[in-house]
């Protein structure tokens, strides 16, 4: 499977803020417009299929038509959703907090390029360090393409999640 949609409870606890991931804005910007449109995290299967087709960069119609087509489209792999355990009712409620661990940076519909080529799109696109890009030798999703995966780390020491559906994790 390339990518993957995991719901899970932080238990016996509510999920801190201090989990919010710190990300470029242009990222930030480019994730909160593809989450408005998403499927809720409680349906991992087609979340993760919206996120196979839909581009960080914009709808796939909207970027095949436009004048100026970059030639790499970036995609959410991998992300994590920690939801908040059952509450009484004296507390406040808490929203999930979903964080990216990694992502696809496809070089749309065309051979395998360089990893430079790769490195120097997500540090002048989304302001990302490339350390973490490895190259795939796998084609991307449907389209086609190749593509590299660039992982994403998170804060250290937060709370360590627990799966909600075992077997829906990969």
């Amino acid at each position: 499977m390339i990518g993957s949609t995991r719901a899970v409870v932080i238990p016996n606890q509510p999920v801190p803020t201090d989990l919010e991931q710190p990300l470029p804005a242009p990222l930030r910007l480019a994730l909160d417009r593809l989450y408005e449109r998403a499927p809720s995290p409680l349906f991992p299967r087609a979340r993760q299929l919206y996120f196979l087709k839909y581009p960080l960069e914009g709808h796939p119609k909207e970027l095949d038509s436009s004048a100026f087509t970059d030639r790499f489209r970036t995609f959410v792999l991998r992300e994590t959703t920690c939801l908040p355990s059952e509450e009484s009712e004296e507390q406040a409620p808490h929203r999930p907090i979903t964080r990216i661990n990694a992502l696809a940076v496809v070089h749309w519909q065309a051979p395998q390029t360089n990893f430079d080529d790769y490195a120097s799109y997500i540090s002048r696109h989304w302001l990302l360090d490339p350390e973490r890009l490895r190259v795939s030798d796998q084609p991307w999703f449907r389209e086609g393409g190749s593509w590299a995966r660039l992982s994403i780390t998170g804060p250290v020491g937060g709370p360590v999640p627990t799966p909600v559906v075992p077997d829906s994790t990969p």
